[in-house]
């Protein structure tokens, strides 16, 4: 076994442990928690999010508006992690896994609210008068954790550079490679458009990110649910199936079965971070720039976001079953999902849709992350290093042609689970003065009414 085998296989098993035994039951606590303690936010104020996007807020402070600041979130959750990263759950974790990114979307939700809600109230009005915020400044200043602060700007780093750059990339190169393109110039192609867009900074990328957002979800989307609705007959089967995989616990100590179905929770919860970073903090990073009225209304807001993403996740997901294709020997990541559309059209079409859906997925996914690293880095090397910054995320793109799959998404997850792991601490040290504020807001809008 070669040096990258024993690394990916080191990091594999890292990874499953770390998730089996921290991040799955953080979520579910911390999320169970402040779902209780916020009312059940996700579903009372689940109608409010729509109103909040079309809500004008033009006369308060920020940069940005709101529907643009949730179009720049969810440029970073329509990654390759919804069409890629479905193919790669359900071949690791089995059908169930699709069931266990449900439960991770939703207590994910609460603590998403609760980060931005905490990120809009800590923000700093930087050099420009462009704002930034995240978990580091309420670390750093509502709870004094220095260390931990320059700890999470550090691990995102880590993050715009495996899950927004070389997760992209290798995600997009594959069916292109297939297809006769040369990764290399496919890559230096996607480097000069990337460099095009970061050099306008947050407002350049969130108007980008609200024109395509809104056309790349809907064209796949659409073709997801067409196929579904032409094999209607296999849906009943196959929820069936993910139900019986995720929750299989007569066998949960039964060897090979009871392993299954720990796989179908801990690739379920990775997965579903990977989709929709609902909990990670980059979701506040991106927030921090929005024009706000109140830090509540901002929380709201975002609580949009985790349930588009699993939608499309969702429909991926079922397209991989009800054609079959998870379960087509040597198919891995976006080529079973290529294969998967092919299928379910009965034509070639299904993969042209499903690559330039990805190569407009993984896009804005890669300017989103860079603006999350150039935040970090500003944070700890203050605003002069974003340029430099820009050149080095640039300059790494085409690297990510030439490393292994499975390496790439290793320490791709590795990066999400780190990040949420310290973004969770600030969450649950600060999120009474999130459940207060959140009180304070709904009964003063009550009284108002």
């Amino acid at each position: 076994m070669d040096i990258v085998n024993l690394l990916k296989t080191f990091l594999e098993n890292c990874n499953y442990l770390f998730t089996l035994f921290i991040v799955f039951p953080a979520i579910i606590g911390v999320g169970l928690y402040l779902t209780l303690k916020l009312s059940w936010v996700q579903l009372s104020q689940f109608r409010n999010s729509f109103y909040s996007l079309i809500k004008n807020n033009d006369s308060h402070e920020g940069n940005i508006s709101r529907f643009e600041a949730i179009s720049a979130v969810l440029a970073g959750n329509f990654g390759t992690g919804n069409i890629s990263g479905m193919a790669i759950a359900i071949s690791t974790g089995g059908p169930g896994a699709l069931v266990w990114m449900w439960v991770m979307a939703f207590f994910g939700a609460a603590i998403q609210y609760t980060s931005c809600v905490l990120g809009i109230a800590y923000r700093k009005k930087q050099k420009g008068n462009e704002y930034a915020g995240g978990p580091m400044y309420y670390l750093r200043d509502g709870l004094g954790y220095k260390k931990l602060a320059s700890l999470f700007a550090i691990f995102t780093l880590f993050g715009a550079v495996s899950v927004g750059n070389f997760a992209q990339i290798n995600s997009i190169i594959l069916p292109l490679e297939q297809m006769g393109y040369n990764p290399l110039y496919c890559s230096l192609i996607i480097a000069a458009m990337t460099g095009l867009v970061i050099l306008g900074g947050i407002k350049r990328l969130a108007n980008f990110a609200s024109f395509f957002v809104p056309f790349k979800a809907l064209i796949y989307l659409l073709t997801a649910l067409t196929i579904i609705v032409w094999n209607y007959e296999k849906l009943l089967p196959a929820l069936n199936l993910m139900f019986h995989h995720a929750f299989d616990f007569s066998s949960l100590l039964g060897g090979a079965a009871g392993y299954g179905t720990l796989r179908a929770i801990t690739t379920g919860f990775d997965r579903g971070l990977f989709a929709t970073d609902a909990g990670t903090g980059t979701a506040p990073i991106l927030q921090a720039s929005a024009r706000s009225e109140h830090p509540v209304a901002d929380g709201i807001s975002t609580l949009i976001a985790p349930l588009v993403v699993m939608i499309v996740c969702t429909a991926t997901g079922l397209v991989l079953i009800m054609t079959g294709a998870w379960q087509e020997p040597g198919l891995q990541s976006t080529n079973m999902v290529t294969y998967a559309f092919s299928q379910g059209l009965g034509s070639p079409i299904g993969s042209t849709i499903v690559i330039v859906s990805l190569v407009l997925f993984a896009y804005t996914t890669i300017l989103t992350w860079c603006y999350c690293g150039e935040k970090a880095l500003e944070f700890l090397a203050g605003p002069d290093s974003i340029r430099w910054f820009r050149l080095i995320y640039v300059a790494l793109v085409p690297v990510g042609v030439i490393l292994n799959v499975s390496t790439i998404w290793a320490l791709a997850d590795l990066a999400i689970t780190l990040m949420l792991f310290i973004n969770l601490i600030g969450v649950t040290k600060l999120s009474s003065e999130v459940i207060h504020t959140s009180k304070e807001y709904h009964l003063q809008n009550q009284q108002a009414i």
